[in-house]
């Protein structure tokens, strides 16, 4: 097992939140660098770190605490695979919002970790968005709770905000409560075909100002090209007066549009994961939507694959000829934008810093690394400006 390249000395699997506590605490008596891992789909995300003595492992701590389908929320150990978590809520017709590209590896902790978000972004949110209350292990070892266990909750610091997108580096995710939805009685999906940037965001354009409620709208890449996929969830009349609408919308527009079956969803939900999972250089766009268009259509994707959320300003890119001199010139072009290199080759860790220039919340995020972890023990380094 390795991180960011870097291969720890031990690895260490408490089998719960008692002895993820005692292990950190006995890291950080001894003064020993260590990061936390779920299920390892997130390894290369994140710079080198500057030391790395333990790994420990989550996936031992991985019971449900609480479920009250009534009230909407589930608590879990963050070990648990999304996955797992899935299953459990499916027999009572629930799920979580969590669209994690390996739900079956990917845990709990480390899809909050990461900030782990796809499609259904659009219409749920992000994991802040959803995520209700977290209990941590602190850098130095001492339990600690944020939020609760009903939605509406507004007193104190927001902590699971927090330690969302923080990559372990304010110490473990031992719990978390999540709000979770109601399955939905139908889904469609319609493709809009052959379509520049300009078209797939007029394609957006229209859709809001018809005002149709998607689930989600991704464009794949054929090419110069795109494939817009349009996902309506809901019940059975809404979703197919919305799917007419929206088929009635590409006529207009003279746009090829066919409603796809369950089948023809299956391949495109595969380039998304590869996209995700499987190049040796991954990298995550995100951006306004109209200047993420503007950088999309200035012929700066030649030659890589894209996965693009259009309503969303985020895209994820994928090549095997990228180097640091491409992603020098992206962040330039995408001034304001985000260019976070998830994953590249080990001969490029070093000339490549992955997160860009430090966003002006710095300061505090530094101020927060110092007080959850006062000797800078956890995961060191590889979070952004090397805190």
């Amino acid at each position: 097992m390795t991180i960011a390249g870097v291969e720890p000395r031990a690895v260490v699997t408490p089998r719960d939140q008692a002895e993820l506590g005692a292990v950190v605490r006995e890291l950080f008596a001894a003064g020993k660098s260590f990061a936390f891992v779920g299920g390892g789909t997130e390894l290369e995300l994140g710079n080198v770190p500057t030391s790395l003595d333990t790994v420990v492992n989550t996936s031992g701590c991985n019971r449900i605490i609480d479920y009250a389908p009534e009230d909407q929320t589930i608590t879990v150990e963050a070990g648990m695979t999304v996955a797992a978590v899935s299953e459990i809520l499916a027999a009572h017709d629930q799920f979580i919002a969590i669209d994690a590209p390996d739900a079956q590896r990917s845990t709990i902790g480390g899809a909050i970790a990461t900030n782990a978000y796809g499609r259904r972004r659009l219409r749920f949110g992000s994991i802040k968005d959803n995520i209700v209350g977290i209990g941590i292990v602190r850098g130095d070892g001492i339990a600690a709770r944020g939020g609760g266990k009903v939605v509406k909750n507004v007193a104190g610091f927001d902590i699971p905000k927090l330690m969302v997108g923080a990559l372990g580096s304010l110490g473990a995710i031992a719990s978390a409560t999540f709000r979770v939805h109601p399955i939905d009685k139908r889904s469609r999906a319609v493709a809009v075909r052959h379509l520049t940037v300009a078209g797939v965001m007029r394609v957006c354009s229209e859709v809001i100002g018809e005002a149709l409620v998607p689930s989600s709208i991704v464009a794949y890449d054929n090419g110069e090209r795109y494939d817009c996929v349009v996902t309506f969830d809901g019940f059975h009349r809404g979703v197919d007066e919305q799917v007419r609408a929206l088929t009635a919308i590409a006529q207009r527009l003279r746009f090829a549009a066919d409603v796809l079956s369950a089948d023809d969803l299956t391949p495109l939900e595969e380039r998304e994961r590869g996209a995700r999972c499987d190049a040796r250089w991954r990298v995550r766009l995100g951006a306004a939507p109209t200047a993420l268009a503007e950088f999309l259509s200035s012929g700066e994707m030649a030659g890589v694959r894209r996965v693009y959320y259009p309503a969303l300003g985020a895209a994820f890119v994928t090549g095997d000829d990228l180097d640091a001199a491409t992603i020098a010139r992206w962040r330039s072009a995408l001034d304001g934008g985000l260019v976070v290199v998830a994953a590249m080759p080990p001969a490029a860790r070093g000339a490549v810093e992955t997160w860009g220039t430090p966003p002006p919340s710095f300061p505090f995020m530094r101020r927060m690394k110092a007080n959850f972890d006062p000797k800078n023990l956890c995961n060191p380094g590889r979070f952004v400006g090397g805190i």
